[in-house]
């Protein structure tokens, strides 16, 4: 039996036949993620290979490396079922930045303890962005700690729950409440259809009294998904969390490690300017790698600036550097928000609704034109360095739990 070289250095060569029975061969292998791969893409390779060697057909059973052949472990209790699955889905494979590390950190957090805390755990972005990756790596997760993790789409759990009233056969919904996690992507395909979302309400209630654990991914915070109250009320007792368009630390982290992957070098220069470009989302990276891979491979030519700007130039993306807001606009956004004018914020007024906006202002101005603590002060009545700091500070923190709030600034910025 030959595999491609590449296949047997990337899954097999790390991977140790530790026991062999009258019926079943266990192997070792290096990670979830291996174990992942040879059960699902070798498993068939790999028992004709066993056939040819032995006449025996084994079944085969994998091990963590380093674990007691006798513990059956997670790996053979723990079991996912449901309607998507993408081998490639995992937390190693998930790129990190600052537009995403919350959402990543959460979903790790709760593969520690899942229903225990961050329940019901919501997952919204635009399209591309990862909700799903981060869905499948908790499902994966889960799975080796034992849970019987059951997942859907919105579609595909909109079409069982038709199927159960057509049929009268309520047992079509019943392995929802038997679940240790329940996984939902896709929230927003159920808008509008009453019925299937009063079963979803049922479902999650009866998981979360049980303490099992509830994942839902959407393209919206709850309170712009048109769901009843009682839903949106559930999901905000939980967190929410959202990930961001990716920023340029993110962006460059993903086409390095792209590229690294495939053996493909790229100067600090060129990844530089890429990096630099304004990406809606991971899977507009993606092509853009693809496009310079492919460029690459069929000109036989090094990935270099030119090729770079004719492939991007179809894509009209908008250099980060541009997006910086000027000092006009952050003062126009204030008074369109809390209708505080520039003069005031600049005054010693002290009241309240005048502080707030003046932290707003501070946080504007450091992180959305770039401004130094000391411009921003300036900008703002002479305040000190440490005025400006607590400022800033304050407002980070009320964002990570402001949805609306972060929202309002980003649309009044937009608009202004």
């Amino acid at each position: 039996m030959v595999v491609p070289d590449t296949t047997f250095r990337t899954w097999l060569k790390n991977t140790e036949g530790v026991e062999i029975s009258k019926t079943t061969l266990t192997v070792s292998a290096e990670s979830i993620f291996a174990i992942e791969m040879l059960s699902q893409r070798l498993n068939t390779t790999i028992n004709e290979a066993l056939l040819q060697t032995s006449n025996k057909k084994l079944k085969l059973k994998y091990i963590l490396n380093g674990l007691n052949v006798h513990q059956t472990q997670y790996l053979n209790h723990g079991e996912i079922r449901g309607t998507w699955s993408n081998p490639k889905y995992n937390f190693n494979s998930f790129i990190t930045g600052k537009s995403n590390f919350l959402p990543y950190a959460a979903s790790k957090k709760i593969c520690e303890l899942p229903g225990e805390i961050y329940n019901p755990y919501y997952i919204y972005a635009n399209w591309g962005l990862g909700k799903t990756h981060l869905a499948q790596a908790i499902a994966k997760n889960l799975k080796t700690k034992g849970c019987k993790v059951i997942s859907s789409t919105g579609e595909s759990f909109t079409n069982e729950f038709v199927k159960s009233v057509r049929t009268n056969n309520s047992k079509i919904m019943e392995k929802y409440r038997e679940a240790d996690a329940f996984i939902l992507d896709d929230l927003d395909f159920l808008v509008g259809k009453k019925q299937t979302i009063e079963m979803l309400i049922h479902i999650m209630n009866q998981l979360a009294v049980s303490g099992k654990q509830i994942i839902l991914t959407s393209y919206n915070h709850p309170s712009k998904t048109h769901m009843p109250h009682r839903l949106i009320s559930m999901i905000k007792s939980g967190l929410i969390v959202k990930i961001n368009a990716p920023d340029s630390e993110t962006t460059r982290k993903y086409i390095y490690k792209k590229l690294r992957s495939k053996k493909i070098s790229i100067s600090e220069n060129v990844l530089d300017y890429i990096s630099n470009k304004k990406f809606q989302s991971i899977s507009e990276i993606e092509g853009i790698i693809n496009t310079l891979i492919a460029h690459s491979d069929l000109l036989n030519s090094t990935i270099n600036k030119e090729m770079v700007k004719s492939i991007i130039r179809d894509y009209k993306l908008d250099d980060l550097m541009d997006q910086t807001i000027t000092e006009e606009k952050v003062f126009s956004c204030i008074n369109y928000l809390f209708g505080i004018q520039t003069v005031d914020l600049q005054s010693r007024k002290n009241d309240r609704k005048t502080n707030f906006a003046r932290h707003v202002a501070a946080y504007l101005l450091i992180e959305k034109s770039n401004f130094t603590t000391t411009q921003a002060g300036l900008k703002l009545g002479k305040r000190d360095h440490s005025t400006i700091i607590y400022s800033v500070n304050k407002i980070r923190k009320e964002l990570l739990n402001n949805v609306e709030l972060k929202q309002e600034i980003e649309k009044s910025l937009s608009f202004n």
